[in-house]
């Protein structure tokens, strides 16, 4: 029985997995994997992966890219999610601002440097036409540091996944104050090397695996409400999300969506600026 060890955020997004790993498709194929989740999100994930504490891992295509910058020790075998993902820019409920003027030179509060939190806010900087550099930043791990962060005053923006945070929107803690779809597809899975080494065949039986899990749900007409359930958000939410949410159903290796993510980055100068597309992926 071959193991592998899988790891990504606790969020709808990675529904097909959760449905694949709680039936017997795997094992059948030989296959014994486990999931783990981090609610740190991307930059924790990359730190898993270089330690060889997970073999595959979803990772957020920006946070993927700069990690491999960063002689990440794994490789983009193909996307995960062929849709944007949209970010929620959010602000303590309370906080006197109406608009993103008024949040210019702000801390932001962010899972880990690194992380989509982090590289996000550089991306939505650029396009508003501000100075990357005046950026500040405080790390809060999770969701959770995000909320605790705001009410001690020690951040005042927020970028996070906008329905994943919309309870707390609806509640009344925070206020999204305005969005940032990202300018890429989203999500990748990401492998280590050495697990691409030494269980290449393993690895790519279970990725095909996850793309028919993903296509499946998505013809399923109950898929609305075992998300919402599995998640605990309001069918509407998952309705709205899955409007826009495109599983990857093949493997997929989009050569303008990761050069888009490369050029993104390198205009910020968050990645050296002679990256190179063949240094990201991995090709059986």
């Amino acid at each position: 029985m071959e193991t592998l060890r899988v790891g990504g955020v606790p969020e709808h997004f990675n529904m097909p997995w959760q449905l694949l790993l709680q039936s017997p498709k795997l094992t059948k194929k030989g296959i014994k994997a486990s999931w783990q989740d981090f609610k740190s999100g991307t930059g924790a994930m990359i730190k898993a992966l270089n330690e060889n504490e997970i073999d595959i891992a979803m990772l957020l295509t920006e946070g993927a890219v700069k990690g491999i910058d960063n002689g990440g020790r794994y490789k983009i075998v193909s996307f995960y999610v062929d849709s944007p993902l949209i970010w929620g820019i959010h602000i303590p409920a309370t906080a006197p601002y109406q608009n993103m003027e008024e949040v210019k030179g702000k801390t932001y509060a962010i899972s880990n440097y690194g992380s989509g939190s982090h590289l996000m806010s550089f991306v939505d900087a650029q396009i508003r036409g501000w100075r990357t550099e005046d950026l500040k930043f405080n790390t809060v791990s999770t969701l959770e540091g995000a909320r605790k962060a705001f009410r001690e005053n020690q951040a005042e923006v927020f970028y996070w996944e906008k329905f994943t945070t919309k309870k707390y929107v609806d509640s009344g803690e925070f206020r999204r104050i305005a969005e940032c779809p990202t300018p890429y597809a989203c999500f990748v899975i990401c492998v280590t090397e050495k697990a691409l080494k030494d269980k290449e065949k393993a690895v790519y039986a279970t990725i095909k695996e996850v793309f028919k899990a993903g296509k499946k749900l998505y013809k399923n007409p109950d898929r609305i409400a075992i998300i919402a359930d599995h998640y605990q958000l309001k069918e509407k939410d998952v309705e709205d999300w899955l409007s826009a949410t495109k599983w990857t159903t093949k493997f997929n290796l989009d050569k303008k969506s990761l050069k888009k993510a490369i050029k993104t980055l390198a205009s910020l100068n968050l990645i050296q600026p002679d990256l190179k597309y063949k240094r990201l992926i991995w090709k059986k």
